[in-house]
């Protein structure tokens, strides 16, 4: 129903209760679990929620959880002119020590500045990372 503002409004729930009771899964598509598990959890340094399997792993890191999914059929989590764009952001401790890290092990990352930028796993998917130093 509309109200006057043109906004939306709802009835309140009958007892309560919420129709969505859970984040199930923000996923990251990816071609080869191996390669993915090789980037993200050795590299990065996420870790391995359970068992994980060769189609479907939850990797975790301080805050939250993401999972690998292996698979063609999603198109990559990057979007924007330049292929930049993303919903999932990452904190690093130093973003530049970071940076370069990634960049001598081939990885593509663009600097928006000495604090943050973007950083494409080797599936096309692609990530912002930032860190909160002072200067």
């Amino acid at each position: 129903m509309f109200t006057p503002s043109g906004l939306i409004s709802f009835p309140s729930l009958v007892g309560g209760m919420a129709i969505i009771q859970d984040i199930g899964h923000l996923i990251l598509p990816v071609d080869d679990m191996p390669k993915a598990l090789a980037f993200y959890r050795d590299l990065l340094g996420f870790q391995i929620l359970g068992k994980g399997s060769s189609v479907w792993t939850v990797i975790e890191a301080k805050g939250g959880q993401v999972t690998l999914w292996r698979t063609d059929k999603v198109v990559k989590v990057s979007y924007g002119p330049e292929g930049e764009d993303t919903p999932f952001e990452f904190h690093v401790e130093d973003f530049e020590k970071a940076a370069n890290l990634l960049e001598s092990k081939n990885i593509r990352v663009k600097r928006f500045s000495t604090s943050a930028g973007v950083v494409w796993d080797p599936f096309g998917n692609a990530f912002r990372v930032h860190d909160h130093r002072n200067g």
